[in-house]
């Protein structure tokens, strides 16, 4: 990660805001840029240097932390996260009314304050890899015309030398990674709400691809569509069982088994015949 993480505290007791400063400086991914007594001194600083993250007591003379985070609501734009930190359980709902990144409750022990940190250095990592996305994605438009994934999958056809080994593979987006699977090692897919979960012998990726974008970019003497919402690999199929309404369950090598409805049927009279 290339950015540290910036780290304001707000807290009307002394001892409690040094006790978190020193607890916060061991570790190398935040750098505190702010430590406040109070919220109307917090409220002075918090536009200026835009903090990532707040560390914020609820209750405090004069203005409430909870004050804070509606009047950070009101007037502040950007990403900053809220991590309520209170001695009072009470206010455990009001705070997460605010959407709080977190909440601790005091005394709390470093194996709950590292938990906290290592989420929001997830989070931040996360998003960097987003934003260096976005930046090779328009590069790539710059260059090309297509988007990154066009361009990916033009690969399949344009790198000479290479076409056959790039034809057995297909390029998945999953989160903020894209990946290569090699089409051998599909099981089967099926789609998921707006999402395609894809199972692999090497585990299960959920992508956002529609099932008839997922035929247009797959062998599809290979790959056959089993019913509305599945495709599977031919190749890893074990067994084909009959059902009593004309339906077949397709027993896969992965252990799966996969409904091959009536309007599909016709596509596996072949195979059956022969099983």
């Amino acid at each position: 990660m290339n950015q540290k993480i910036k780290a304001m505290i707000v807290d009307d007791e002394p001892l409690a805001r040094e006790g978190l400063i020193m607890r916060l400086q061991t570790n190398e991914h935040i750098d505190i840029i702010a430590s406040c007594a109070s919220a109307n001194e917090a409220k002075l600083t918090i536009a200026q240097l835009m903090p990532d993250v707040i560390f914020l007591d609820i209750e405090m003379p004069g203005m409430s932390g909870i004050d804070l985070a509606r009047w950070l609501q009101a007037n502040v734009e950007g990403t900053c996260k809220i991590v309520f930190v209170t001695a009072y359980r009470e206010f455990a709902l009001n705070a997460f009314d605010f959407e709080a990144f977190d909440y601790l409750l005091k005394p709390f022990a470093d194996e709950r304050l590292e938990a906290c940190v290592g989420r929001l250095i997830k989070l931040q990592q996360e998003g960097e890899l987003a934003q260096k996305h976005r930046e090779l994605d328009e590069l790539v438009v710059s260059k090309t015309g297509n988007s990154l994934n066009a361009f990916m999958q033009n690969l399949e056809t344009a790198v000479p030398g290479r076409v056959t080994e790039m034809q057995k593979t297909i390029s998945l987006k999953s989160g903020t990674e894209w990946l290569r699977v090699k089409l051998d090692s599909i099981f089967w897919i099926e789609a998921a709400g707006d999402y395609m979960c894809v199972h692999t012998q090497e585990g299960t990726h959920i992508i956002r691809k529609t099932l008839k974008q997922f035929q247009g970019e797959l062998d599809s003497m290979l790959f056959k569509q089993v019913n509305r919402s599945a495709i599977i690999n031919t190749a890893k199929l074990s067994k084909l069982t009959p059902n009593s309404n004309g339906e077949y369950m397709a027993l896969l090598s992965s252990g799966d088994s996969v409904k091959v409805s009536r309007k599909f049927k016709l596509l596996f009279d072949e195979l059956s015949n022969h099983s």
